[in-house]
């Protein structure tokens, strides 16, 4: 992660003939290249925001052209690769983006019209972020008031730990149910976090009070209606865990009556001057669990910077999880947030060094169960929540959540603030799972210039993507699956302007009466390729006339409709084929109609089969599907030969074997770069008699390697380390290992450690010939428990007794396990024996 502003500002404001020059950014050393060969376009300014797999390019100037050629390639390689072409959106800037880098790369990038030119160079942000705390304050719940953060007198509080943080400090906080909200007095500086990281999986911030028993009062003169004073406003409600519908009145609720005239039978209201809380319900309250937020938020990060928040469940708050405002440096990963109105909001209303470069990953958000309820019920009310809200300034990265259960999935702009051009921009949405969702999966809203939301998996949602309106752009969406909808795959209103760029997707639905298209207003200037569209209604529904500007073609558009003949609808006019569809609008005059050909829809398989027609069907685009293998790039979401799915290579020792180290090594190669690998991926292999073992850490080497730390536990034999696939690791556009399905990934048939850690011990000194009276030399077996290295004479003594003088060892010979030693028995008569004395210079092997 860079330190925001993550651009390259490339300035040149002298016009003449050839002309170049060096310019200084911190932090990295950049040539311009300018040619003035027009009176007409003159590139003045060269911006670059690098994130992990894309780069946002902008360009300012003057007379610039509605489109421009991005070229780029890997610093010190000599051949240029043509990306997608830059456009011109409304405030004049030439706009798009480069895809499929690599991480953590050098990046030469060139914009051109003609012989005028503009380059630069960038790097690409680290796949994983790296942080080593220089401080380590504990926090426990169970701990006595009074602690100073040791780990021998934690906090009782995680405010207590974050008050006494100072940058490059880590807040360790233990298990434990923690009942506060969290806020930062301080930043962090860059690449020194203020991280509060849970220790466990069982670290709680609960912002609610838990209410049961007979603690209700009937209201009199209504049935089925409990009252009780709560003592304070209300902003969301559960009962057993679930939320609670909230009705907009009394009167609605006396009436069972929810938002937009729908029925529902049961939900709550707060009286907002009495705080007396209202309930009805179908049964008695009291046989219930309520639980009744006292907290807004779990974190509240409010002007400051570089915080890091990781591993926490987070629930019944009354607004949201994480929110910030005008926070910079920001990391919220793998905690699970629930039951609140908002899982992470990022907003922003300050200067320009505020709200930039946040990262949102591979969290769980969910809101049981609103999506349950009828859309109108909850549609614009106060129940109408969201999983994560984009509204920072620049430089957000959202992967690899799994969101679920909302009424609205990820938000990305702001309809307050429609034309604000510096508000979210430059946006990477991708790798994220949305599913169960009431209304909108993908929700880009505003002038959303380079959001890319691209190899997403959108399944039962009512709406995959809602642009409505997008008023510059470029919004790309990109390889994503959009499957078992029930409103629209994607729908456009508020007379959208903006560029929209939608291709290689597959959207899929068989539920009843469902479009494909939807456009409520005109709209204006989108670009479509390369899609499947599959509906059981229209594929194209547009009543409103007036939409213009649209690129779509080489399309695949399927319907089931079966009403009548129909299955387009433009400018309110209808028409039974996509060739008559062309004719009319001008539009899909390339695109067609047959089944597309999926493997396995019905079970969530949307590969194409070998026989699909959309086979080598589409065309190329510079930039988004170069890597096509066959004639032509597959339509669709899936390329069906260029990318096999990740598998396993390797899994091989890291350390010596046999081995009796409490900690062993593995490691474990990939095909592909891949994410998402952590310990529950592996699986321990022992024999019987070794136990107590356990993952100790996975730590990624290379972008294809992991190293697997292993606790050997107790006992002796072989230990193994197997990978049991269960979809959560996958490649860089999401396919899963293996492919999708658990299991067909798996890995069983690494190298083993032989682990021995029972110590040896002497089995038995014996003599190897029978007693002899008289005998100068004797031999003595000794045999040791298991095999062993140096033995020599000075680990044995001879002990005798009687006349006996001047016994010596003459010889020690013999290997493993059973060596044999020779004594000299010196002069005199009496007894002989011979002892091994342990001085530590004997050992396994």
């Amino acid at each position: 992660m860079k330190k925001l502003p993550i651009l390259l500002i490339l300035i040149l404001s002298i016009f003449s003939w050839g002309f170049g020059a060096s310019l200084a950014v911190p932090g990295k050393e950049a040539k311009i290249n300018f040619e003035k060969r027009s009176n007409l376009v003159v590139f003045t300014q060269l911006n670059l925001y690098p994130n992990i797999e894309t780069i946002g390019v902008a360009v300012t100037g003057t007379g610039l052209p509605k489109k421009a050629d991005l070229l780029y390639r890997q610093s010190g390689e000599s051949v240029w690769r043509s990306g997608h072409a830059l456009v011109r959106i409304d405030d004049g800037r030439l706009m798009g983006s480069l895809f499929g880098l690599s991480p953590l790369t050098s990046y030469d990038v060139k914009v051109l019209d003609g012989t005028v030119e503009i380059s630069g160079t960038i790097t690409t942000q680290a796949n994983d972020l790296s942080f080593t705390p220089t401080a380590v304050i504990h926090v426990n719940d169970d701990a006595p008031s009074g602690g100073d953060g040791s780990i021998f007198a934690p906090f009782r509080t995680i405010q207590e730990g974050v008050n006494k943080a100072v940058p490059g400090a880590q807040v360790l906080v233990a298990d434990g149910i923690y009942r506060e909200m969290v806020t930062f007095p301080a930043s962090g500086t860059a690449n020194n976090w203020i991280q509060v990281k849970a220790e466990g999986s069982g670290a709680i911030l609960d912002g609610s009070e838990t209410l049961t028993g007979n603690a209700w009062t009937q209201y009199e003169g209504k049935t089925r209606v409990w009252q009780r004073n709560i003592g304070a406003q209300l902003g969301y409600l559960a009962r057993d865990g679930n939320r609670f519908y909230n009705y907009d009145s009394l009167s609605m609720l006396f009436s069972s009556t929810g938002h937009g005239n729908t029925s529902m039978t049961e939900g709550w209201y707060l009286d907002p001057n009495t705080f007396i809380l209202y309930i009805r319900s179908s049964d008695d309250p009291s046989n219930h669990t309520w639980q009744v937020p006292r907290q807004l938020h779990a974190f509240d990060v409010n002007s400051r910077d570089w915080i890091w928040i990781e591993g926490f469940e987070m629930r019944y708050y009354n607004r949201c999880g994480v929110c910030t405002l005008n926070a910079s440096h920001l990391v919220v990963r793998k905690n699970k947030i629930h039951n609140m109105q908002l899982g992470v909001y990022f907003n922003w209303t300050g200067n320009e060094n505020q709200g930039n470069d946040t990262r949102v990953e591979y969290n769980e958000i969910y809101d049981p169960a609103v999506n349950e309820w009828p859309w109108k019920a909850v549609k614009g009310s106060s129940m109408e929540g969201t999983a994560i809200v984009v509204r920072g300034r620049t430089g957000a990265i959202v992967r690899n959540n799994d969101i679920h259960n909302f009424f609205n999935g990820i938000y990305t702009g702001s309809s307050g603030a429609l034309e604000n051009s510096a508000l979210a921009f430059d946006a990477d949405i991708y790798n994220n799972y949305i599913h169960q969702i009431s209304d909108d999966a993908l929700e880009p809203e505003g002038a959303c210039i380079n959001h890319r939301f691209r190899n997403n998996t959108i399944d039962s949602a009512f709406v995959g993507v809602s642009l409505a309106p997008i008023t510059m752009g470029p919004v790309w969406i990109l390889r994503s699956t959009i499957t078992n909808y029930t409103g629209m795959a994607v729908k456009w209103d508020r007379d959208s302007d903006g560029i929209v760029f939608i291709y290689h997707n597959t959207a899929w639905t068989n539920a009843g009466n469902v479009d494909a298209v939807f456009l409520i207003s005109p709209v204006y200037n989108a670009v479509m390729r390369n899609n499947i569209f599959s509906s059981t209604a229209y594929s194209i529904n547009a009543v409103p006339s007036g939409s213009s500007g649209h690129d779509w073609n080489y399309d695949n558009w399927y319907t089931t409709r079966t009403a009548d003949v129909n299955h387009f609808k433009w400018a309110n006019i209808l028409y039974s084929s996509v060739t008559k569809f062309c004719t009319a609008s001008g539009l899909e005059c390339n695109g067609y109609e047959v089944a597309p050909g999926l493997t396995n829809p019905a079970s969530g398989d949307f590969t194409l089969l070998l026989s699909s027609l959309n086979i080598d069907k589409g065309i190329v685009i510079p930039g988004i599907n170069d890597q096509f293998s066959g004639k032509a790039p597959a339509v669709g979401a899936f390329e069906r030969a260029v990318d096999p799915p990740p598998m396993v290579i390797s899994i091989v020792r890291a350390d010596a074997t046999p081995i009796g180290a409490a900690e062993v090594k593995f490691t474990v190669t990939f095909s592909e770069s891949v994410s998402g690998v952590d310990a529950a991926d592996f699986l321990i292999v022992t024999s019987p008699a070794i136990v107590g073992t356990s993952i100790t850490s996975v730590i990624p080497e290379t972008v294809t390697t992991y190293r697997v730390g292993v606790n050997t536990g107790f006992g002796d034999g072989t230990l193994r380390l197997d990978l049991m696939d269960n979809d959560s690791i996958a490649d860089m556009v999401n396919n899963p290992l293996g492919g999708v399905g658990a299991g067909n990934g798996n890995f069983t048939s690494g190298d083993l450690y032989a682990i021995e850690k029972t110590i040896p011990t002497v089995a038995n000194i014996a003599l190897v010939e029978p007693h002899i009276n008289g005998a100068d030399i004797l031999h003595f077996s000794v045999i040791f428990s298991k095999d062993v290295s140096g033995v020599d004479a000075g680990d044995f003594g001879l002990f005798t007794n009687g006349g006996i003088l001047n016994a010596t060892i003459s010889e020690v010979s013999g290997a493993g396990a059973v060596y044999n030693v020779s004594v000299n028995t010196g002069t005199g008569d009496g007894t002989l024996r011979l002892d091994l004395l342990d001085n530590d210079s004997i050992v396994d092997t």
